[in-house]
C-alpha cells in the first residue's frame, strides 16, 4: 500500500483477536460449547444461548493471509477432496488431518450450524466436518430471492430459527432467553450501523479508507457482532477515521478514480492490489463484500428481523436483482470503473460475471473487467493476466477522461 500511518486501530484488532480466540479457549474449558457457524449466520442466537460462535472461514482467511492455502488444501486433495472446492473448505479440512499446522490449528466444533444463503458448498463442508468431529449439524434453508421477498419465504425461514432455538435448549439444557436475544441484536445493530458508516467514508473523495483497508477491519464485525467488543472497536475506528480527515491523510492522496470491486478479495496477494490501484491513482473504494454486514435490527420483532437480513443479503439474490444492486452501489459510491472477480472458489458469486460486466456497462458507461483467480489458493493466481486485464481498465479510464 501507499506510504500513510499505519491505523493505531491496528494495535487494538491485534489484541481483539487475540481475546477472541483466548475467550474460545477458555469456553472450552469451562465446558461451554463450541460452535462452527458460517460468515452470513444469524449468530445473536447464539450468543444469546451462550454458545461461543467460531468462523471457520475466517480460518481459510488466516491460511490465505500467510501464503500457506496451498499447503493445507494439498493435504485435503490427498484425501480425495476436489481442488476445485471451496479454497476455505479445503483448508479446513487440510488442517484437520494435517500434522503440521501452518496457520495454527483449526478449532474442534461440538456443534456446527450453517445458513446456505452463502453458497451450496458450506453445507457439504459443514456436514462433512460433523462426521469427522462427530459433532451435530443443524442447517439454516433460505430459497433464493430472485426479485421481491415473498411473506411465505420469509415464514419458513422463522420457523426454521424456533426449531434452531428448540435444537439449542436441548443441547444446552437451558431455555432460551428471548430479553437476552434482543440485547444481544441491539449491540449487533449497533457494531452494524457503525460499521455502515465507517465504510461510507469511502464515498469522500479523497477517501480515509478503502476496500482493502476494510478487508483488514472487518474482523470485529464477523467475529465479535453481538457483543459491547465490537460497538468499541467501531467507535473508535470512527474517531480515528475522521481524525484522519482533519488531519488529510487520506488511503490515496492522489486519488483520481474510485473503483467497485465485487465479492472477496485475493486475500494472499492483497498488499499487490493495493500498491497496484495506488500507483493509478485508484480507490478501490467499496464492495458488497464489507457491506455482507451493515445490517439494521427491529429488536421489538427479531426473528422476523433476523429472517430479513440474513435472507435478502446480496448473496441471496437472483441475477436481475444483483445487476440493480451493484448498479445502486456504483452511483452511491461515484465510481468510476469496476472490477470483477471471478473467483473459482466461490461459484455462487461468480456466476454469470462476464454478462452482468456486459449488462452494468450498457446500463451505466462505466467500464469493467473480469479478472480471474481464486481467494485462497495462489496456484490459480496467474499475475501477468491480471495485470494485462487492469491495465486495459486504466486504457479505457484514460480514454474517458480525455
Amino acid at each position: 500500500m501507499t506510504e500513510r500511518p499505519p491505523f493505531k486501530s491496528a494495535g487494538l484488532l491485534k489484541k481483539l483477536m487475540s481475546r477472541y480466540y483466548a475467550k474460545g479457549k477458555a469456553a472450552r474449558e469451562k465446558g461451554i460449547p463450541i460452535a462452527w457457524v458460517t460468515a452470513v449466520f444469524p449468530v445473536e442466537v447464539l450468543y444469546a444461548a451462550g454458545i461461543f460462535p467460531y468462523y471457520p472461514e475466517n480460518f481459510g482467511t488466516l491460511a490465505a493471509a500467510r501464503k500457506v492455502a496451498a499447503k493445507l488444501s494439498a493435504n485435503a486433495e490427498a484425501r480425495g477432496y476436489y481442488f476445485d472446492l471451496c479454497g476455505y473448505a479445503r483448508c479446513g479440512l487440510g488442517d484437520a488431518y494435517a500434522a503440521d499446522h501452518p496457520a495454527g490449528v483449526i478449532g474442534r466444533p461440538d456443534l456446527l450450524f450453517c445458513c446456505n444463503t452463502q453458497c451450496g458448498s458450506l453445507p457439504k463442508w459443514f456436514e462433512t466436518a460433523g462426521r469427522f468431529y462427530n459433532a451435530p449439524f443443524f442447517l439454516l434453508d433460505s430459497p433464493m430471492i430472485e426479485t421481491t421477498p415473498t411473506t411465505l419465504g420469509k415464514e419458513y425461514f422463522i420457523d426454521q430459527l424456533k426449531e434452531m432455538i428448540d435444537f439449542l435448549e436441548i443441547r444446552t439444557g437451558q431455555p432460551f432467553d428471548s430479553d437476552r436475544l434482543a440485547e444481544v441484536m441491539a449491540l449487533s445493530g449497533e457494531a452494524c450501523r457503525l460499521w455502515n458508516e465507517i465504510l461510507d467514508m469511502a464515498a469522500l473523495r479523497p477517501a480515509p479508507l478503502g476496500f482493502f483497508d476494510a478487508c483488514f477491519h472487518m474482523a470485529p464485525i464477523l467475529t465479535w457482532r453481538g457483543t459491547k467488543e465490537a460497538v468499541a472497536y467501531y467507535k473508535n475506528l470512527k474517531e480515528e477515521l475522521e481524525l484522519r480527515l482533519v488531519r488529510k491523510i487520506y488511503a490515496v492522496p492522489n486519488e483520481r478514480y474510485k473503483i467497485y470491486w465485487d465479492h472477496s478479495p485475493v486475500w494472499p496477494r492483497l498488499r499487490w492490489f493495493a500498491d497496484y490501484f495506488a500507483a493509478k491513482g485508484a480507490l478501490v473504494a467499496a464492495s458488497q463484500y464489507t457491506h455482507s454486514w451493515a445490517w439494521s435490527f427491529d429488536t421489538t420483532r427479531p426473528l422476523e428481523s433476523l429472517a430479513e437480513n440474513y435472507t435478502e443479503a446480496f448473496v441471496n439474490r437472483g441475477f436481475e436483482k444483483r445487476v440493480q444492486m451493484k448498479i445502486a452501489f456504483m452511483k452511491k459510491y461515484g465510481m468510476d470503473g469496476f472490477v470483477f472477480f471471478s473467483n473459482r472458489s466461490c461459484k455462487n458469486n461468480s456466476f454469470g460475471l462476464y454478462d452482468k460486466r456486459k449488462a452494468i456497462s450498457s446500463k451505466t458507461g462505466l467500464p469493467g473487467v473480469v479478472i480471474e483467480g481464486d481467494m485462497s489458493d495462489l496456484r490459480f493466481f496467474a499475475e501477468e493476466q491480471v495485470k494485462a486485464r487492469l491495465d486495459v481498465l486504466f486504457e479505457q479510464l484514460g480514454q474517458r477522461g480525455k
